[in-house]
């Protein structure tokens, strides 16, 4: 009696140690996973820090071009402020110029006005000398008749008679000629008076538009005062904004530095979890294989039965010649197109997925527990999987790393582990399940087809006697 007393003791000693090596190896995974994802978002944070260092880099060298550019602007600006200063100066004088020539214009058509008049007096006075040649000359002729009367008393009067005439006469054509050089003159007169006119018409319009052109010059001038005025802004600007992004840029580089130094100090600390996990897991397994009645010895039965119905079956189809032996242990693996994250196929798919899948559905259905079940060869190739997880890729590669999981090649320290390991292994791991993980008991037993080792059979579930 009191030696059933001690079994009884020892038993429950033993489930009870059990049970810690479980939860201390679950609470391994759960924060191995947790240090793992915190160790993942500094290196995308460390990733973004390079980015924005490079950023800042690049932002310095723009700052410099533009500092340049604002020195250079600032140059060509007083230059040409100088230049237009100069212009406008020049510009006025010009004006001045014309303004004078204008009025100089003006006194000249002015002048011509008075010419062309004086003209005509000498025209009518032309033409009064004429009319008096013409009168001198009819006087001359009635001379001539009455010297003609007298006889040789008349004689000497008719030569005084006859040079009247001949006077009157040479009046006349000069008179003539003087009216017809005043004519000329006169519509010469005309026509420079007329050009004179004109001249001074657009000259007046010259003198307003270099007036405009003047004031042009004057706004432009202005202009480029305010631009320089701007320029100068800039360049205060920018040496503040340089100043600003050494300042940013110090302070990123202190962060990375330190961020750097806590993922590293943080990738130490997950492999050392990792590591306590595998030894928790290592006890777990001991314990679960040391024939003692633990929590876990119903899955580790469920386990083997589940095996050895997939033993039996993948055989049956083996004998019936559905599928050969090479396909079965095949490791050509080829990969699907379109997968993402990748799957891959080989020649045991086909056969696993209709002979081994249902079984895995059923399995899964009995148990609420069971979060997951598979098969794996040593490279950690899945040919099929449950079909819940073998659905159809879509274009969300987080959605498919959950729920398209045939076809994958999934390895980690935990399955190297357990197909080194010729008897069932139960070790404690994280489950990646799309962005998540969860850390769950896995049961490894081994799997073999005619007689030759293939891989394991899995079988994934929550324990829910821890809490984590």
């Amino acid at each position: 009696m009191a030696t059933q007393g001690i079994e009884e003791v020892t038993e429950n000693a033993i489930r009870a140690v059990a049970r810690d090596c479980g939860s201390l190896s679950l609470e391994c995974s759960d924060v191995a996973g947790y240090v793992e994802a915190v160790a993942g978002r500094i290196s995308e944070s460390l990733k973004t820090l390079d980015d924005l260092e490079d950023v800042t880099e690049r932002l310095l060298a723009d700052q410099a071009r533009v500092s340049d550019s604002t020195d250079e602007a600032r140059l060509l600006a007083e230059q040409a402020k100088t230049k237009l200063d100069n212009g406008r100066a020049a510009i006025d004088g010009t004006i001045t110029g014309f303004k004078e020539l204008t009025e100089l214009v003006v006194k000249l058509g002015e002048r011509m006005a008075g010419f062309a008049s004086a003209m005509n007096q000498v025209q009518n006075v032309s033409a009064t000398i004429e009319g008096i040649a013409r009168k001198t000359n009819m006087l001359a002729l009635n001379a001539t008749i009455e010297a003609a009367r007298a006889g040789d008393a008349g004689r000497s009067f008719a030569v005084v008679a006859a040079e009247v005439k001949k006077l009157a006469h040479d009046t006349r054509n000069a008179t003539g000629e003087i009216a017809t050089t005043l004519g000329e003159l006169t519509r010469e007169a005309n026509a420079v008076t007329s050009e004179i006119t004109s001249g001074v018409e657009r000259s007046r319009d010259a003198q307003a538009g270099i007036g405009r052109i003047s004031e042009t010059v004057r706004e432009v001038s202005e202009i480029v005062g305010m631009v320089d005025a701007q320029s100068e802004g800039i360049a205060q600007s920018t040496n503040l904004i340089q100043t600003s992004v050494d300042r940013v840029r110090a302070g990123l580089g202190d962060f990375a530095a330190g961020a750097r130094d806590n993922n590293g100090e943080l990738v130490q600390a997950q492999k050392r979890l990792s590591h306590l996990e595998l030894m928790t897991g290592s006890m777990l397994n001991t314990l679960a294989n040391s024939g003692a009645e633990i929590d876990d010895t119903p899955m580790l039965i469920k386990a083997n039965e589940i095996a050895a119905r997939i033993t039996r079956l993948v055989e049956a189809e083996i004998d019936a010649g559905n599928v050969t032996v090479d396909q079965v242990f095949d490791r050509n693996y080829r990969e699907r197109p379109g997968s993402n994250p990748p799957q891959y196929d080989s020649d045991f798919c086909d056969t696993a997925n209709r002979v081994i899948q249902p079984i895995l559905d059923e399995v899964c259905a009995q148990d609420n527990r069971i979060i997951g079940t598979t098969i794996g060869d040593p490279n950690g190739h899945l040919p099929t999987h449950m079909s819940s997880r073998s659905q159809k890729p879509g274009d969300d590669p987080v959605w498919n790393d959950a729920n398209c999981r045939d076809g994958r090649i999934l390895i980690d320290d935990q399955t190297r582990f357990a197909h080194n390991r010729e008897s069932a292994t139960l070790l404690t791991y994280r489950m990646e399940r799309g962005d998540e993980s969860v850390a769950v008991k896995n049961v490894y037993i081994p799997l073999s087809f005619k007689g030759k080792r293939w891989g394991n059979y899995e079988l994934a579930y929550r324990d829910d006697t821890v809490a984590v």
